[in-house]
């Protein structure tokens, strides 16, 4: 009778377990690449308590994948995974699947989910210097005045029949409201193109496509600012040469004035002009003698 009551305690109990996927493992799942994903497994069974294990992808537990790109956070009723960084790596895993030591489930099927597809987006912004290439969120670019500047929006993974013209471009002053480009920007397809840039297309400029946009920052620099360094030191020298020739000119004037007061002193002294003129006493001397 006990193995009875135990085997029909069992039963009913797997009947009231119930896992629920989010999202749906129905749907297909996408994602942007550089973004965050989250799987989650919710457990809404009587006992609340899901008994939840760990998180698997194609069977390895990403307990063992490097630390830092996924992150799992679990409770008695829900287990989360978040793919911190969504690459392209992650779009090559067939399945993710979340275990558990609930019997009879430990593998729910509710949350077993597919692949997860990448949604063409802006990850990147190119120059039309080289090797000149935006990748930060948070990036910027400098141009002097009446330089030309070209900003091409990289796509990534390139959609099927894929068309420059839905990338749409926008600028913004301040990052905080957007509006259609300044005057003589170009628009051509992922591309825009300033061909003498001046002082007031400082700014923001966004590419955006599936509601996804990548914003960069164009400094426009005076034409002379690479003088100004220059200049400065040259002022400064200039302004050390004169210092330094009133100061020569008043230490020459002031050495002349004193040897003048010098002599001057020396010749209303007798005493110097009784030592310094032996010949007088000379010449009276013979004149007695003679």
């Amino acid at each position: 009778l006990l193995v009875i009551f135990f085997t029909v305690s069992s039963i009913i109990f797997i009947v009231h377990a119930q896992y629920i996927g989010k999202p749906q493992t129905t749907n297909e799942i996408k994602a942007v690449l550089k973004h965050s994903v989250e799987l989650k497994c919710e457990y809404t069974g009587e006992d609340g308590n899901g008994q939840f294990l760990e998180w698997y992808k194609d069977g390895v537990a990403v307990s063992t994948e490097k630390a830092g790109h996924y992150a799992v956070t679990t409770t008695e009723k829900e287990s989360t995974l978040t793919i911190k960084i969504f690459v392209v790596n992650d779009t090559a895993v067939e399945f993710w699947q979340v275990k558990t030591n609930k019997l009879g489930y430990e593998e729910p099927s509710e949350c077993r989910f597919g692949k997860i597809s990448a949604i063409p987006s802006p990850q990147s912004i190119e120059t039309n210097r080289a090797n000149e290439k935006i990748e930060s969120r948070q990036g910027s670019i400098r141009r002097s005045e009446d330089k030309a500047v070209v900003l091409k929006c990289i796509i990534e993974p390139k959609p099927d029949n894929y068309d420059e013209n839905e990338i749409v471009w926008e600028y913004s002053k301040d990052e905080e409201s957007y509006s259609t480009l300044p005057p003589s920007v170009t628009k051509e397809g992922d591309k825009i193109s300033i061909e003498h840039v001046k002082k007031f297309h400082n700014g923001f400029y966004r590419c955006t496509i599936n509601n996804v946009t990548f914003p960069v920052l164009l400094r426009v620099k005076d034409r002379l600012a690479a003088l100004w360094p220059f200049i400065g030191i040259v002022s400064v020298v200039i302004v050390l040469v004169i210092i330094i020739l009133i100061f020569e000119k008043r230490q020459k004037s002031n050495k002349k004035s004193s040897t003048d007061d010098d002599d001057q002193d020396q010749a209303n002294d007798p005493l110097v002009r009784a030592t310094t003129n032996p010949s007088d006493n000379d010449t009276k001397k013979r004149a007695v003698n003679a």
